[in-house]
């Protein structure tokens, strides 16, 4: 199709889509909510700020002294966040942000830690280790034992989720391909 017609189709196209895309939860750094203390992590706490970022996620496990939530964040990265240090009401105090890979198979175990070592040199936010089964991890340990302030847990998650992707795809997808 080419001229206006294929114009017309094309816009037709888009507009189609457009408020798929517009019902996406965008997370507005400026919202007055952001500003709010928290004043201890809970999965109502902590799920509602996964939601004004546009993160899915459902409850895990059982223990009503580590509640865990798992998440999908807008990047399609995944991460356990399990609570611990709570209070009989609930209310916790420590935050565990945590995500894990498959094993590497095609990669020699020296390759992998230095690759990961050279991660952790260049991003200090969380830190990337592999697990005891052999497994390549990312994780973040937050506290609030005075309260946290919402739009910073926001700016946690967000900035976790990157530095996820930058794992994955930086580095973990090079060692297993070959190509680092």
């Amino acid at each position: 199709m080419t001229g206006k017609k294929g114009l017309a189709v094309l816009l037709l196209s888009l507009a189609a889509i457009a408020p798929a895309q517009a019902s996406t939860p965008r997370w507005n750094p400026k919202a007055p909510e952001n500003g709010q203390l928290v004043p201890a992590f809970s999965p109502a706490s902590v799920g509602s700020v996964l939601t004004a970022i546009g993160a899915k996620f459902s409850r895990s496990g059982n223990d009503p002294q580590k509640p865990a939530l798992l998440a999908v964040f807008p990047n399609g990265r995944r991460a356990l966040l399990t609570l611990s240090s709570c209070d009989p009401g609930g209310g916790c105090k420590a935050l565990n942000i945590q995500s894990f890979w498959t094993r590497l198979t095609k990669a020699p175990p020296e390759k992998t830690a230095r690759a990961i070592e050279q991660f952790n040199q260049r991003y200090a936010f969380a830190k990337a280790f592999i697990t005891d089964d052999g497994r390549p991890s990312l994780q973040r340990y937050l506290t609030a034992d005075y309260g946290f302030v919402r739009g910073n847990l926001a700016v946690n998650l967000l900035v976790f989720a990157d530095q996820a992707e930058r794992l994955a795809v930086d580095v973990l997808r090079p060692l297993e391909t070959g190509g680092q």
